[in-house]
């Protein structure tokens, strides 16, 4: 039962990602431009809508903060992370928008895209002895560290817990809505 909820749950992010046109190339590199902002407009909502709606879960007790799983934050992940961001602005997808884009008339590109990713990951884990070796993951190594506080199993950056997520979903909607829906042009 739980495969089947997934696989719908999956089919309407999917559907969805193609709607808001997140699943188009085009469309993401036109956003990571500045020139057509709506996608921004609905990715930043949709962060600030999201941790609104955390906080509020949190704080009526409704979600189980066992289901959080924090990773350690270090120089290996700090340039993975920059990896990532390169690939994802020269090839105008990410893993998540480029499987939306396989169902399109992007699916050259989507199927380019999760083979360099797979690529990239089986590159990584053939070598990852080696990063350890030279000591990649203990440069820079935070641990795992939240923003907010909230729970007493990880280390936070600021100490305002639920409230303080509350509040920066709330500040995430109203940028949200200032921006505009064309960039520079």
């Amino acid at each position: 039962m739980e495969i089947i909820l997934a696989v719908i749950l999956g089919g309407l992010f999917g559907y969805a990602l193609y709607f808001a046109g997140a699943s188009n190339p085009r469309q993401l590199l036109s956003m990571l431009r500045l020139e057509d902002l709506s996608l921004m407009k609905i990715i930043v909502f949709a962060i600030g809508f999201a941790s609104i709606l955390l906080s509020i879960s949190i704080g009526i007790g409704i979600f189980d903060l066992s289901h959080l799983s924090i990773k350690a934050t270090n120089l290996g992940v700090i340039i993975g992370g920059l990896i990532f961001g390169l690939g994802f602005g020269s090839a105008g997808t990410c893993p998540g928008t480029c499987v939306a884009a396989t169902g399109t008339d992007g699916i050259k590109k989507a199927i380019a895209a999760v083979l360099g990713g797979l690529t990239g990951a089986f590159a990584f884990s053939m070598t990852y002895g080696w990063w350890k070796n030279i000591g990649l993951f203990d440069q820079m190594n935070f641990g795992k560290i939240t923003l907010f506080h909230l729970s007493d199993k990880f280390p936070s950056v600021f100490q305002f817990g639920a409230i303080g997520l509350f509040i920066t979903g709330v500040i995430f909607v109203v940028i949200a809505c200032m921006i505009p829906m064309r960039g520079r042009q």
